[in-house]
């Protein structure tokens, strides 16, 4: 059995207390893992505890996932994550500390960090895809936006819904009003090459053809 002989908030590296409430946990007079505060709590981590090897096990596989949630937190402060952006990233964790000659992540840990997200309400593909479509609607196409959330590992069904809350907005509207801004000054281009250049850039933004067509031919009237 091991015996609990101190528990101190952690500082960081300006000798500040850390923000967060985590803690250094000292079994036997020796620095053992760091904690969070529900880890502290949940496992009541107190001085004077005694703690047999079964229960120290689960500790610091708890105390492995509370370190990553703390990493977890700060990527989702930047912005929301699909769960497949968060799955690479941990892979990619845990390719750097194999390279470093550290011990990599397990499969269960990084599932588990995984679980813990969902369970925070912190990981949901679906709104995650409702709120890229809804960034990302006032300067590209349908396609493209597709495209991108492919690309972070959503799956069909969830796309096809995120497209049907109407998050995309008008994109008629959208692409005549990049098309304007793109062409302000077209006097040095005859009709063709600007009919050209504008199927183009339409095309290029992620535009369904049928779009970009009425959009075109619009925008060259006012013209």
């Amino acid at each position: 059995m091991l015996q609990i002989t101190q528990v101190e908030p952690q500082k960081s590296s300006r000798g500040r207390l850390a923000s967060g409430r985590r803690y250094n946990v000292f079994l036997d007079g020796k620095f053992a893992f760091g904690a969070d505060e529900d880890l502290v709590v949940n496992f009541r981590l107190v001085q004077g505890k005694e703690i047999n090897p079964e229960t120290l096990q689960k500790i610091l596989f708890e105390a492995e996932v509370g370190k990553l949630m703390d990493r977890m937190y700060r990527l989702f402060g930047i912005r929301a994550r699909s769960e497949k952006e968060i799955r690479d990233y941990l892979k990619r964790l845990s390719f750097k500390r194999k390279v470093k000659g550290q011990e990599e992540l397990s499969e269960i840990v990084i599932e588990a960090t995984v679980e813990r997200l969902k369970q925070k309400q912190l990981l949901e593909d679906l709104e995650f895809a409702k709120d890229w479509v809804r960034a990302r609607s006032a300067k590209k196409g349908k396609i493209a936006i597709q495209a991108e959330l492919i690309k972070k590992g959503i799956s069909k069904d969830i796309i096809e819904e995120a497209l049907n809350e109407n998050a995309l907005g008008d994109q008629k509207q959208t692409a005549l009003q990049l098309l304007e801004k793109k062409f302000k000054s077209s006097q040095t281009l005859d009709r063709f090459e600007l009919k050209k250049k504008a199927y183009e850039f339409l095309l290029r933004r992620g535009f369904e053809y049928s779009v970009v067509s009425d959009v075109v031919e619009s925008f060259l009237k006012k013209e």
